[in-house]
């Protein structure tokens, strides 16, 4: 593989059987993985097991996939699990649709794959804190806020930037066949 398919993969296009039903795989992973996370006794705030779906589904995908992914997979995985917990579930509602929106727009601009992972873990993070913000939820410190919500998944994150962008590049050498 070519470093600029590593470093830039051709986005896909959501127009067949095939690419539709690797994009619902991804929403229905991202909604099943947290009920299965809790079940275990794992903590998810640690693992992120809806983050790496959605934001794979827009860096694969694009805007469109990523913002379907991450608007649908928590709506779906409450609804078949009560997870996440109804006070959460518009914070992260939010944010995974801003993960997934913002990963497929910076690739769009054709950043690349690790840049555009990067960013949109950033923009969903900020999306997170402005809904907790906006609902008046954040008592005490923006820094204790932060320290208490990002920094459990820290190493799930740093594994999400350094693997997603690797995955991404794979799933889309793959489905660019499937034309």
């Amino acid at each position: 593989m070519s470093d600029s398919i590593v470093l830039n993969p051709p986005l896909i296009k959501l127009n067949n059987p095939a690419r539709l039903a690797v994009e619902l795989g991804f929403i229905l992973v991202a909604a099943l993985l947290p009920a299965f996370v809790h079940t275990m006794g794992w903590n998810g705030a640690v693992l992120l097991p809806m983050h790496w779906t959605v934001l794979l589904a827009g860096l694969v995908f694009g805007p469109l996939g990523g913002f379907a992914a991450g608007l649908l997979s928590p709506l779906a995985s409450y609804s078949l699990s009560g997870l996440p917990a109804l006070p959460m579930l518009l914070p992260m509602t939010i944010e995974t649709a801003t993960y997934g929106l913002t990963a497929g727009l910076f690739r769009k601009v054709k950043l690349n794959v690790y840049i555009s992972t990067l960013l949109a873990m950033l923009a969903g993070r900020l999306a997170y804190t402005l809904v907790f913000l906006g609902l008046g939820r954040i008592s005490g410190s923006l820094l204790a806020f932060w320290q208490k919500a990002f920094m459990p998944g820290l190493l799930s994150a740093l594994i999400m930037l350094l693997g997603l962008p690797l995955l991404a590049s794979g799933l889309s050498s793959l489905l660019k066949d499937k034309e």
